[in-house]
């Protein structure tokens, strides 16, 4: 769930540069980034799933927030975030965010619709997606796509123009979705061309190990390398290591690692999909290849090789969309002109908050008292 995390490092962190206090809180204990979080000045709360129950640790946050006060409280990623919507005091502004072009994203969302103020979609598909939908009848639905930081153009570093190309894979190692068990049949036909290559795959996930097992080239100067997870705070020299980034997802809804990638002159070769990747690659900054022609990936990669004229130019093009469209100053500045400048008085915090079973739960019976009892129990036993 990296990208959803990354943008509130980068969110947060730019709002505090501009004096706009900011509070994350997260129902799970382990966060990847919490060193970027520390570094950024973000006050950042984790409540352990394993040793408290849903029901505390939403009284936990609850809580929290009615110290802080909060004008605006946006949900993200999943619906247990989205169950905080329900308790809020009138006042406060609530906005639910999407960020994947999945049906189950839209369908748990609807669910959270009655108690929106605003949802936030991530791009242009999204954002008419939700509008179609009768359970945001009520509710505006605003586009507000991500940015990220920005790479001087100075410390990116001069890519030689005859040198093996260099392909970036950047992401959750996973077949749904990112569909990352393509790779080994992309490889094979990079082997065949007997050129040059050299191929990164950064990140974890369950089909690590059959990518280990099947993308084993063998002629000299191909070469593939998995470089296993990397610190958020290495993600700029990963990438300046690189020319192509490589993504043959099925859905997506605005990856944030394609923004960082072209953000530093990496040219996507990525899959032609309906949300997100209209708005960012084109034919003047990348190579764009039909979701089912799983053939047409090598193809741009090894189009690339042999127009490395049309590489440099795609290269900068890249960079300026991004620059101009998607850096976190400008993501900043569309939520700062889409929120109210100031908040509306709250009139009253509760104390307490009477937790019900979540919008989604299928069991109501297994969030009732003498259950949850038993479930704080079995948490505190739990080693």
């Amino acid at each position: 769930m990296g990208g959803a995390t990354t943008f509130l490092v980068n969110f947060a962190g730019e709002l505090i540069q501009r004096g706009v206090p900011v509070k994350v809180f997260s129902f799970e204990k382990e966060n990847p980034l919490s060193a970027d979080f520390q570094k950024q000045n973000i006050d950042l709360l984790c409540l352990d799933q394993k040793r408290m129950i849903f029901e505390d640790r939403l009284q936990t946050i609850m809580r929290a927030l009615s110290r802080f006060q909060p004008t605006v409280v946006v949900t993200t990623l999943g619906a247990v975030s989205f169950e905080v919507l329900r308790y809020l005091p009138g006042g406060v502004l609530r906005i639910g965010m999407g960020q994947s072009d999945d049906p189950l994203v839209y369908a748990m969302m609807g669910h959270y619709a009655a108690w929106m103020d605003l949802v936030v979609m991530v791009s242009q598909a999204m954002k008419q997606r939700a509008e179609a939908m009768p359970e945001f009848g009520r509710v505006p639905v605003v586009c507000l796509p991500y940015g990220v930081p920005m790479c001087p153009a100075g410390e990116i570093p001069a890519r030689a123009p005859d040198a093996p190309l260099r392909i970036l894979y950047f992401g959750r190692l996973g077949r749904e979705q990112k569909r990352v068990h393509l790779f080994p049949e992309i490889l094979q036909q990079l082997v065949d061309s007997r050129l040059p290559f050299q191929w990164t795959i950064a990140g974890e996930g369950e089909e690590r190990g059959f990518l280990e097992a099947n993308m084993k080239p063998t002629l000299p100067g191909q070469v593939v390398t998995f470089a296993g997870t990397v610190p958020y705070a290495q993600v700029p020299a990963l990438l300046n290591q690189h020319d192509i980034y490589l993504l043959a997802s099925n859905y997506e809804g605005l990856p944030l690692s394609l923004l960082e990638a072209m953000g530093h002159g990496l040219v996507p070769v990525v899959s032609n999909l309906t949300s997100g990747i209209p708005e960012v690659v084109d034919q003047t900054n990348g190579l764009l290849v039909p979701v089912e022609q799983v053939a047409g990936y090598a193809q741009a990669i090894l189009h690339l090789h042999h127009h490395r004229d049309e590489l440099r130019l795609k290269s900068a093009a890249a960079r300026n969309r991004v620059e101009k469209n998607f850096s976190v100053a400008a993501m900043t500045d569309r939520w700062l002109a889409t929120l109210p400048a100031s908040g509306q008085a709250i009139v009253s915090w509760p104390d307490h908050w009477r937790v019900q079973a979540p919008r989604t739960a299928t069991n109501g019976f297994y969030y009732s008292k003498p259950v949850r009892a038993l479930r704080r129990i079995a948490a505190l036993v739990k080693k």
